[in-house]
């Protein structure tokens, strides 16, 4: 009985790994292509090439807003 119980746990278990697998692969094969921002994200390891070169930086950033300002810009405009 417990061999059973134990097959039939793994069976389920072994089923929960292979459907993300083929969404992986379905992604992969089938998936559109993300540039190099697809989140419009503003922190400085967004603004780099990938992969990146060896010195990110000709010159030190300077930073003149915050990471994360994306509710600041909903609010201001009005969404």
């Amino acid at each position: 009985m417990l061999n059973v119980m134990s097959t039939a746990g793994a069976s389920i278990l072994g089923v929960g790994y292979l459907i993300p697998f083929v969404y992986l692969l379905w992604s992969l094969r089938y998936g559109p292509v993300a540039g190099p921002n697809p989140w419009g994200a503003k922190g400085l390891e967004w603004t780099t090439p990938s992969p990146p070169p060896t010195d990110n930086f000709p010159v030190t950033p300077v930073v003149e807003e915050e990471a994360y300002e994306y509710a600041a810009e909903k609010e201001v405009r009005g969404v």
